[in-house]
Formats: structure tokens, C-alpha cells, sequence
């Protein structure tokens, strides 16, 4: 049996990482900007590029700038299938988003004690949030899903979740933190909605209302995510609007 500290073939690393830094960028990077991002050698880069373009998992635009091909979308599509999210909760989240006129997710609590985003519907607005995307987990403590499924697990469930991503952290700032959640949570739990308030992500801020299962328990939680400044002009209003949310939800998967 092969040893999991085994490090990584270089030649798939070196493709992989091109294929991240061309879908990562805001605007359609060159193959020299790609390797110089990634500083790696011009001749390299031609090579990893002709054959992700050959296999379709990227597209050489007519100025030479290169973008995500279809075989991209096709195994993202298969990544979403997996996920059984209901036709039902995936048009609340539609609704959600036309609604509020912001980008509007749901995420579930799975089965690793990970918060993962579901089905994601993005704002009609030309100013919009970036960075999130199907699939996305981690640092739950941070982000609104997170802290709205995090406020209704138990102690222990709680602190298994929040110290994966707490490693750097000295025991004494896990403590810190762990006390400073404890209180949030119970504000969460009272009013029924969590927030990120610029934490995981500066100039962004979220809501996140729980949604329950036909148990009871925590399954997951919808919510919306805009620009802070957009926000917070109407806040209350988008509070509102995801906790109404996530009543429907629940009642979805509760009958």
C-alpha cells in the first residue's frame, strides 16, 4: 500500500495549477501571464496549456487569452448530481435571489463536519460578489452557513468543526475564540440568523438562516451574500427575506 505522504507527480501539480490560475483570474489571463504568476518556464507553460486545450479544459481566444472549456462545466455538472439537492429547495434559492436582488446559496451540514455550498444563484446586479462557488467548505466559524448550522449542534460537534480550521491558532486563541462563538451562537439561536460581517472575505457580508430536517435537526442553511455597502442599506429587509426562506426550506424537507 502506498504511503499517503507520497509527494505529488509535478507534471498533474503544474496542470492543475495552471488550470486554477486561469479559472481563479477576473479577466481572461495570457499564457505569459500564467507563467508568471505561476513562475514556472515559458516552454512548460505552452505544453501544460496545448494539452488542457486538447482535452477541453480550456479555450484559446482569438487575442490569445485563454478561458474555462466545456469539459470544465461537464464535471461540474457531474459534482452537482451528486449533491441531491430537490428541484423544490433549488428554485426557493432562485426565488431567494430574484427576490432580494442578491446572490443567494444553500449549503448543508454533511457528513465529515463540513458546511458545503449546494446550489449557488447568482445577483442580476453588475456589481456582484466573486470567490464563491459550488463546493466551497471550511472555516465555517466565519462565514453565515456555517455559524447558522454551527448554533444548533451540540458543544462537541461544535468545537470538532471550528478547531479543523484553528491549527495555526495557540491553544490559548482557540480558547478565546471557542468562548467569543459561544456567545455568538446563542445570539444566533434567539434571533434566528446568523451573520458574516466582512470576516471571511473583506468588503463582503452575509446572512445565513438555519434550516431544519423532518428529525428536527440542523440540515443546512439558505442565505444571501452582497457587497457590505449594499447590505447594509437594506439590511432588515434582507433578514427578513432569508429567514422567510428558510422556513420554506424546512417545511420542504419536513413533509
Amino acid at each position: 500500500m502506498r504511503s499517503s505522504k507520497q509527494p505529488p507527480l509535478q507534471t498533474v501539480e503544474r496542470a492543475l495549477n495552471f488550470l486554477e490560475c486561469v479559472a481563479g483570474r477576473e479577466s481572461p489571463p495570457t499564457v505569459q501571464q500564467v507563467s508568471s504568476e505561476l513562475g514556472l518556464n515559458i516552454t512548460t507553460c505552452y505544453h501544460l496549456m496545448r494539452t488542457l486545450i486538447g482535452r477541453g479544459y480550456l479555450e484559446r481566444r482569438p487575442d490569445l487569452t485563454l478561458t474555462l472549456g466545456p469539459s470544465v462545466g461537464a464535471l461540474f455538472n457531474q459534482y452537482q448530481r451528486s449533491f441531491n439537492v430537490s428541484e423544490k429547495v433549488s428554485a426557493l434559492v432562485t426565488d431567494l435571489a430574484r427576490k432580494s436582488d442578491e446572490t443567494a446559496f444553500f449549503s448543508t451540514l454533511e457528513t465529515n463536519d463540513r458546511v458545503i455550498l449546494k446550489v449557488l444563484v447568482e445577483a442580476s446586479q453588475p456589481l456582484r460578489v466573486s470567490g464563491l462557488y459550488v463546493g466551497l467548505t471550511g472555516r465555517e466559524y466565519m462565514r453565515a452557513a456555517g455559524k447558522a448550522v454551527l448554533a444548533h449542534l451540540s458543544p462537541v460537534q461544535q468545537r470538532e468543526m471550528v478547531l479543523k480550521d484553528l491549527g495555526e491558532f495557540t491553544k490559548a486563541q482557540q480558547r478565546d475564540l471557542l468562548a467569543a462563538l459561544d456567545h455568538e451562537f446563542e445570539v444566533i439561536r434567539s434571533q434566528g440568523w446568523a451573520a458574516d460581517a466582512q470576516e471571511s472575505s473583506l468588503g463582503i457580508s452575509a446572512i445565513g438562516s438555519p434550516v431544519f430536517g423532518k428529525d428536527g435537526k440542523v440540515y443546512g442553511a439558505v442565505g444571501i451574500v452582497a457587497p457590505t455597502t449594499r447590505m447594509a442599506r437594506s439590511h432588515s429587509e434582507r433578514v427578513r427575506e432569508v429567514m422567510d426562506a428558510a422556513r420554506q426550506a424546512t417545511e420542504l424537507l419536513s413533509s
